[in-house]
């Protein structure tokens, strides 16, 4: 058995692969964390800290109650999905894009400031009763056509580290 050993030994390239095999295996050992996450969350550690940022149902419903006492404010929600807090409103035909950019403004100062550091909030704005302009454009091959063009639905976000809202 000892005579195996020794001649194996001796063969060069036999210690060459085992050498690289080794150094695989240390490697995959290593590297299994990469491949094999522990964390059963599909945000992985993103959310670290989100137990800290205190945003329930009551403080939910002092926004969207807010929001909808807008005269302005048809029909609202809002949805948390991560680090992200979604507000949907639908606002009345009448209404114009400033008008709902200052709705979704005001409704930042009923967001604690923890929360505003903490969470991004997007705002989502449509307006299903719109009925658009007609515009005349003109086409590559210089025909012109009528199509009607409409404002809404707008989006905007506001970033954890920022104060204001980017539409």
């Amino acid at each position: 058995m000892k005579d195996k050993i020794n001649k194996l030994l001796k063969n060069k390239r036999f210690v060459m692969f085992m050498i690289l095999f080794l150094i695989l295996l240390i490697c995959l050992i290593l590297l299994k964390g990469a491949f094999f996450p522990k964390s059963g969350s599909n945000y992985g550690n993103r959310l670290d800290g989100i137990e800290k940022i205190k945003f329930g149902q009551s403080a939910q419903t002092k926004i969207i109650k807010s929001i909808k006492s807008n005269e302005k404010v048809e029909k609202v929600k809002m949805n948390i999905h991560g680090k992200i807090i979604n507000i949907i409103y639908d606002v009345k035909k009448t209404t114009t894009v400033d008008e709902a950019h200052l709705i979704a403004q005001e409704s930042l100062d009923k967001f604690s400031n923890k929360v505003k550091g903490f969470y991004d909030i997007q705002f989502i704005i449509t307006n299903k009763n719109e009925e658009g302009q007609e515009v005349e454009t003109t086409k590559e091959d210089g025909t012109v056509s009528k199509e009607i063009v409409k404002q809404f639905p707008i989006m905007g976000y506001k970033n954890a580290k920022n104060d204001s809202i980017v539409w």
